[in-house]
């Protein structure tokens, strides 16, 4: 027999304009992943290219730690009331994606330190490119997800 109870859940919501000051506090993060698609276009040699990974990618992690933990700690707001469970629902899908970026970006950034100090061999340094490529899509449209949702938060007010 399933007993079902109820509970009260709170609800995630975005408080649009601190989001919003995080993110344009911040102009250094578009400014690495706009450095890191030109690298992984560029025409260098390989141990240029790959030097030239291994900073922006370590880079990258740093910034993208520190404007995580300020957008989960100041962006992202539990609440007991949602004007929209979809708008609910979507915060949460966005600040869980937080960890698993995190995540991606600290192995893309320890491949590249690795590729860097056991010698660069194409085909590896090609999967790093490609790999970095996946990833900066990932968080590009991360990034739009969040951008909707605080115009979706500020079209509430």
């Amino acid at each position: 027999m399933m007993v079902t109870t109820a509970t009260s859940t709170s609800m995630l919501v975005i408080n649009s304009a601190f989001m919003q000051e995080i993110k344009d506090s911040n102009p250094a993060l578009e400014g690495t992943m706009h450095r890191l698609r030109q690298v992984c276009e560029s025409e260098d040699n390989v141990m240029q290219i790959s030097r030239q990974l291994t900073k922006l990618l370590n880079g990258l992690r740093d910034e993208l730690s520190l404007q995580f933990a300020l957008e989960e700690t100041y962006g992202y707001v539990e609440a007991t009331e949602c004007p929209s469970q979809y708008l609910s629902d979507a915060a949460h899908k966005s600040r869980s994606e937080h960890r698993t970026l995190y995540l991606a970006v600290t192995e893309l950034a320890e491949a590249a330190e690795e590729l860097q100090y056991r010698g660069v061999e194409p085909d590896q340094l090609r999967t790093l490119i490609e790999n970095t490529r996946l990833f900066n899509r990932v968080l590009r449209e991360h990034e739009q997800a969040e951008n909707g949702l605080i115009d979706q938060s500020f079209d509430l007010r």
